[in-house]
């Protein structure tokens, strides 16, 4: 994933011609030309559009990540293509497979590789409890039955944002949790895609299970790239939005940003985090085909590249 990210916040009509979307944007009565093939992710972000059904089929043919947000900023739908890959059979097969074995190592990987980034987001601020954190994730147990995520989590909350007040909401409206959501929300929709794109199918999660959840997997990999989030979060409201209340316009467009900046260490290079979010689903794939969860990488922040970016 490397195209751009179009980010609509105005009231538009969509439509194709010649294999290409047109928007059509009402208070400017502007028409602008989108190349299908130079985009992957597409945000709605006003309830105010209309589009066509030939518009959500291009979208859904070239596997473009799209996101809808209600008339309250919450996310409410996404757009995933259904399946067209060419062994979709062959993949499905495999993971309703898969071992509790194979669970086990995997999840207990994923979270150790969450929280140990969560410690270094710690360190990067100057914050107590960076040491327990690195401890936790060394002490990670398979399919994490000592609940280290949890334990985790409490400390790294209370010490992030230095608010003895915050509380990490999905629901809430505050300033802080709005952000987060809303990163995690657009994360959610690009590994949603990648995870479609490469032919497994999202129902079958690692540690999620919910028979009422669609997308258990995306639920379970994204779990490594949220500090990622809370990262940007805080350096946005630590530089751009210090006394910031108003969920601005101006903050989503800096928040979807996020998939285009070259801030993640994976498998030994840089890369974006988009790029970094789609090379490990394909690793993730790679090792439900061959039942071994050892050769699983994660990715790691790179703090000089943020550092070069806000401060």
């Amino acid at each position: 994933m490397s195209g751009k990210v179009v980010h609509l916040t105005k009231p538009c009509k969509i439509k194709v011609k010649n294999s290409n979307l047109i928007l059509f944007f009402y208070e400017d009565e502007q028409e602008v030309k989108v190349t299908i093939k130079d985009i992957d992710f597409l945000l709605f972000d006003n309830a105010q559009f209309s589009i066509t059904g030939k518009s959500i089929e291009l979208l859904a043919k070239n596997s473009v990540a799209t996101l809808f947000i209600d008339d309250s900023f919450h996310p409410s739908s996404m757009l995933t293509p259904f399946h067209s890959h060419s062994t979709l059979s062959e993949i499905a097969h495999v993971q309703i497979q898969i071992t509790q074995n194979f669970k086990d190592i995997m999840w207990q990987k994923i979270i150790k590789s969450k929280i140990f980034n969560q410690a270094e987001v710690l360190q990067f601020f100057n914050r107590n409890g960076c040491s327990q954190l690195l401890e936790l994730s060394k002490n990670v147990q398979l399919y994490d039955k000592n609940a280290d995520e949890a334990q985790a989590a409490r400390l790294y909350w209370k010490e992030l944002f230095n608010m003895h007040t915050f509380r990490r909401e999905q629901g809430s409206e505050d300033i802080i949790n709005s952000m987060l959501n809303y990163s995690y929300a657009i994360l959610r929709a690009s590994i949603a895609r990648n995870v479609v794109v490469v032919g497994l199918l999202p129902v079958f999660g690692i540690w999620h299970k919910n028979r009422y959840n669609s997308f258990n997997l995306v639920d379970d990999l994204i779990e490594p790239f949220r500090p990622f989030c809370d990262l940007h979060v805080k350096l946005l409201l630590n530089s751009k939005y210090i006394n910031a209340n108003n969920f601005s316009v101006n903050i989503k467009r800096d928040l979807v940003n996020i998939l285009l900046f070259e801030c993640a260490n994976i498998n030994g290079g840089k890369s974006t985090l988009a790029s970094a979010m789609e090379l490990l689903v394909r690793e993730y794939k790679k090792c439900v085909m061959s039942n071994s969860a050892e050769e699983m990488f994660f990715p790691t922040i790179n703090f000089e590249y943020l550092q070069n970016e806000f401060l």
